[in-house]
């Protein structure tokens, strides 16, 4: 299996079976709390193998290792990390051993690392990155078949695994399979299908979804990666958790067949599923052929939450080009000193506009370029959720952008000199990137269309040499001035319509063409109309310019790229309603204080929605106005797009963050001035013990306090006294407690029952991956909640507020 994956998996003709869970097989041979589940492999090595033994007896083609969580992040909470290598080569030297006995194969398992990267966490890129990389020398060491990435919720963790992966060892495959909402999306927004195009574009050898909920819940997630991958897909779902929904055996496994059928080649279980859920899985499956992978043959690009195609009959793609510091203006000043207001406009006016990809280009001369590349990134990403073109001449500074964009962004761009197109490639494959390429070789800027069509057919000779897939590569033909050659544009034109021959996608800026002449923005927009008739995929142009959107509209339309007339009849419509999502500058003006900042923190501009709060205030308006008549209105604005799923979980912790800033500034002035707050209500909140996973809560609790509520954070692996001891003191009325682990979602009921017979003045709530409002019910929770969002409500229904 280390050699070809693919093949390997397809090699028998038939479905291949991934075993079930561990953590509940452990607890059931004796694991508890507060040893973590991965210390087995060094106290009770003759345990984990039995556990993999019982599911090769079962069936199962492939084994996890018990590594899940002995990643050095997770480890240090039982001051582990110092044996991180030990303990993952000795998960798979006992994995190992077992298999070979039965011809079966070993996957390395790698779990998420328990805490977000910033900006939605603490956790820096390359910290993670270091993380994973620990933990995959030992499973290499200890002789997986391929990584399994898994459980992952955020595409840019998912990320800093794969890299971690191909750094320690480039040689064994690696899949990613990640988890999702019951909305189908991961928890920071990403669709099965941007997780699938990225996952093939990084260089996966199979992409799945694991955990999330049963598989009676996943099929369109399989039909949505199976769809959009190009590699193998895996599934593997949760048979049930305590006082949730429970799948026996036999209902588990026709549940899961359905899975295959929609196109996953890899079946097994999560949280769980025993050896008998396995076996039933086996003897359903046998006899069924998988599908083969189904050929990509558009180009994607892809943020978090926003999947792009190109190519064929989608619309052309519109790469914004203003955020360019090449010309004079107000954001290139503040870029000079590494301020970011202008650009995080200019991103979402883009955004507005119609663009479909951000173009960056930061590198202005004594500044450091890497940083300026980074910040501007975290900034546009934070501003808008469209896709990102890393536009940087200097290799160091384009692979700092392409390090820490999220998704999958366009590298803007390489000439078809072969050194300097090799690189590229190679940036590209490494970070799972589209490229454009420039139809500029080591002669030069071609004149005749022949001469740059040979260099785009070396180009994609090149990409076949290099294994590097031609539906990667946006090739541009170069625009040249007609006022210093009058035939430029016409050979512009004979180049594209010749490229669509190769299989190279194509694209271009339109604003060269007008250089030097009156009334540029005629001649850019009706050059455009014409390369649309010429086969066009892409456009790098303003998309502000006066026109600008109907004329794509239109363009779409008349070129075949716009099924049934959709998209126009829609906008056209918008035109006769009046609804427009953007606000234009003159409009914006008009808009007082008040509604300005309530937009900024809709936005998450946490920096300019301070300063015009401070400016608010120097004029002696009370504080506390700020928190009834801005923060709280805003908020339920932000509640209604994340309920209707066009804000995720960045936007909510972008304007989460923005609407605690003008909160601690509010608090501030109140107390210096020697008066009082309003307590909206104290919370305690607590992930109980034996379990170290506090992302959820931590999120719960930033949204509880924006909304203007005081919360005692207790932290993780919280005692039941501990929590016991500060609701005992009267200053809270809710207990909010968190488990995701469904070994630990037992101590929640022991909690709740303790609370009720102190008779304690507090109400409790609950939430987690595995929690249910049932679990809720049956073990007497005054309340469930499923989000952050649902949290503030239910606080607000049990305070009555």
């Amino acid at each position: 299996m280390s050699i070809n994956l693919v093949s390997q998996i397809f090699a028998g003709g038939e479905i291949l079976i991934l075993d079930g869970a561990m953590g509940t097989m452990l607890a059931d041979k004796g694991w508890r709390p507060p040893l973590l589940p991965e210390e087995m492999n060094v106290t009770a090595p003759d345990v984990v193998m039995c556990i993999h033994r019982e599911y090769l007896n079962s069936g199962a083609n492939i084994i996890e290792t018990n590594s899940f969580g002995s990643n050095p992040i997770k480890l240090a909470y039982r001051g582990l990390e110092g044996k991180t290598h030990q303990i993952n080569e000795q998960a798979a030297r006992i994995a190992r051993r077992v298999a070979d006995r039965y011809g079966a194969f070993v996957a390395g398992s790698m779990g998420p690392l328990g805490e977000l990267i910033k900006p939605l966490g603490k956790l820096t890129f390359e910290e993670a990155y270091e993380a994973y990389k620990e933990q995959a020398l030992g499973l290499k060491n200890g002789g997986v078949d391929f990584f399994l990435i898994e459980t992952q919720m955020d595409i840019k963790e998912a990320k800093a695994a794969v890299l971690a992966v191909k750094d320690i060892a480039p040689e064994i495959p690696f899949v990613v399979s990640f988890t999702f909402e019951r909305n189908g999306r991961t928890i920071t927004g990403s669709s099965p299908e941007i997780v699938a195009h990225w996952a093939r574009l990084v260089g996966a050898s199979a992409v799945g979804v694991n955990c999330s909920f049963g598989p009676d819940l996943a099929e369109g997630i399989v039909k949505g990666l199976y769809s959009n991958g190009g590699i193998p897909i895996f599934a593997y779902l949760n048979a049930g958790s305590p006082g949730g929904k429970n799948f026996n055996p036999e209902e588990f496994a026709k549940e899961t067949l359905k899975l295959a059928k929609a196109g996953a080649c890899i079946v097994g279980g999560c949280c769980g599923t025993t050896p008998e859920h396995i076996a039933y899985l086996k003897e359903i499956t046998s006899g069924l052929k998988p599908l083969w992978p189904i050929e990509i043959k558009k180009a994607a690009l892809a943020s978090r939450s926003r999947l792009v195609l190109a190519g064929n009959d989608e619309p052309i793609v519109v790469v914004g080009e203003r955020i360019n510091v090449s010309r004079k203006s107000p954001m290139r000043d503040e870029v000079a000193q590494y301020k970011w207001d202008a650009l995080s406009e200019e991103a979402r006016r883009q955004s507005n506009s119609g663009a479909s990809v951000i173009d960056i280009n930061v590198s202005l001369p004594n500044i450091d370029r890497k940083k300026a590349m980074r910040e501007a990134i975290e900034v546009v990403e934070n501003a808008c959720t469209l896709p990102i073109s890393i536009d940087a001449d200097e290799p160091e500074v384009l692979e700092e952008g392409l390090i820490h964009v999220s998704g999958i962004p366009l590298i803007n761009s390489v000439t078809a000199e072969r050194q300097k197109l090799a690189r590229g490639m190679k940036l590209a494959k490494r970070y799972g990137a589209c490229l454009v390429v420039l139809t500029i070789d080591e002669e030069g800027i071609a004149i005749t269309p022949e001469e740059r069509i040979r260099v785009a057919e070396r180009v994609g000779l090149t990409a076949d040499e290099l294994n590097f897939p031609r539906n990667r590569i946006f090739v541009d033909p170069l625009t040249m001035s007609i006022a210093a050659d009058a035939r430029a544009g016409i050979v512009t034109l004979e180049v594209l319509r010749a490229l669509k021959k190769l299989e190279l996608f194509t694209i271009m800026g339109v604003s060269n063409v007008s250089h030097g002449l009156p009334e540029r923005s005629l001649l850019n927009k009706t050059f455009l109309v014409m390369a649309a008739g010429a086969g066009l995929d892409a456009v790098i142009a303003d998309p502000l310019d006066e026109g600008f959107y109907p004329l794509m509209k239109a363009c779409n339309l008349l070129t075949g790229r716009d099924e049934r007339a959709s998209c126009f009849i829609t906008w056209a419509n918008s035109l006769k309603v009046k609804e427009k999502k953007a606000i234009s500058k003159t409009e914006e003006r008009i808009l007082g204080p008040i509604e300005q900042m309530q937009k900024l923190i809709v936005q998450g501009d946490k920096g300019s929605v301070l300063d015009k709060a401070q400016r608010f205030l120097a004029d002696g308006v009370d504080p506390l106005s700020l928190i009834n008549g801005v923060v709280l209105p805003a908020l339920e604005e932000v509640g209604k797009l994340y309920e209707c799923g066009e804000y995720f979980l960045p936007q909510l912790i972008s304007s989460a963050e923005a609407a605690q800033s003008v909160c601690n500034l509010v608090e501030r002035m109140v107390l210096s001035e020697g008066g009082t707050l309003k307590d909206r209500g104290c919370i305690i909140m607590a992930t109980v013990a034996g379990d170290i996973h506090d992302i959820g809560k931590n999120i719960v609790s930033m949204v509880l306090k924006s909304h203007g509520y005081r919360v005692i954070d207790l932290g993780k692996d919280v005692p039941l006294e501990r929590i016991l001891e500060e609701a005992k003191k009267g200053e809270a009325q809710i207990v909010g407690l968190s488990a995701l682990m469904t070994t630990t979602m037992r101590e929640m009921e022991r909690v709740i029952k303790k609370i009720k017979e102190e008779n304690l003045p507090v109400k409790v709530i609950i939430g987690g991956a595995a929690v249910s409002q049932s679990y809720a019910d049956d073990i007497g929770a005054d309340g469930y909640a499923q989000d952050a969002l649902g949290a503030v409500r239910l606080v607000e229904k049990l305070l009555d507020r």
